[in-house]
């Protein structure tokens, strides 16, 4: 069943938006409701297909409410070099975010305008305006303008409610951390190449179900 704060969630409201997402992820994230969205979600096809396989982990959509856009994930990080979200960036979307085991340095740098502005005065590389560590518990909201970069500890679990779109694509910073070198517009519009070699199935969900079960984050 949808949670009925997400109906208040609103693309040109971010203040109505972020406090809807953070009520209803606290729900979400309880172990018997995790455990019948992990039931519901491991043969559903249409959450299957919005599912991921990647080298840095993989990302299973729980749940979907398309009248007001948002989206539960539940995601595995691998950790590693290979995790874009190492390197700052914005989304699409406004999102909540919480830990559910394992931690991750959280950096945040401000606006995309800000940085932007940054950028042009001193030349770059971009700094952090706070870092922080999100461990077991911690939960948080970001606006779609707000650019971050997340570094986990291999095998951390985090539960990602996001927001209905805003844009059409969201930007992150390059290597060196100078210049907002790439545009992301989402799976559908990926190339080939950067889409996921397989697709997610029903064994991945499984897999995900037994590692969260082993950890005791189900009933």
């Amino acid at each position: 069943m949808p949670d009925p704060r997400l109906a208040e969630a609103h693309r040109f409201d971010p203040a109505r938006t972020a406090r809807a997402l953070e009520d209803a992820l606290r729900r979400f994230a309880r172990p018997d409701r995790l455990a019948a969205l992990l039931r519901s979600a491991r043969t559903d096809p249409r959450l299957l297909g919005l599912s991921e396989v990647r080298p840095w982990g993989n990302r299973m959509v729980l749940h979907e409410d398309p009248a007001s856009g948002t989206r539960l994930r539940l995601q595995h990080w691998a950790g590693g070099d290979q995790d874009p979200h190492g390197r700052p960036h914005n989304h699409r979307w406004a999102f909540a975010s919480t830990i559910l085991h394992g931690s991750y340095v959280h950096r945040l740098y401000g606006d995309v305008a800000d940085v932007e502005r940054r950028l042009a005065a001193d030349g770059g590389p971009a700094r952090h305006l706070v870092e922080r560590t999100e461990s077991v518990g911690s939960s948080y909201v970001l606006h779609p303008q707000a650019v971050h970069s997340a570094t986990a500890a291999a095998g951390t679990v985090s539960l990602l409610l996001r927001g209905p779109s805003v844009g059409e694509y969201a930007v992150r910073l390059n290597r060196d951390l100078t210049a907002f070198a790439e545009r992301k517009s989402g799976v559908a519009s990926e190339a080939r190449k950067e889409r996921p070699e397989r697709p997610f199935g029903t064994a991945d969900a499984d897999s995900l179900g037994a590692l969260l079960s082993s950890l005791g984050l189900l009933d």
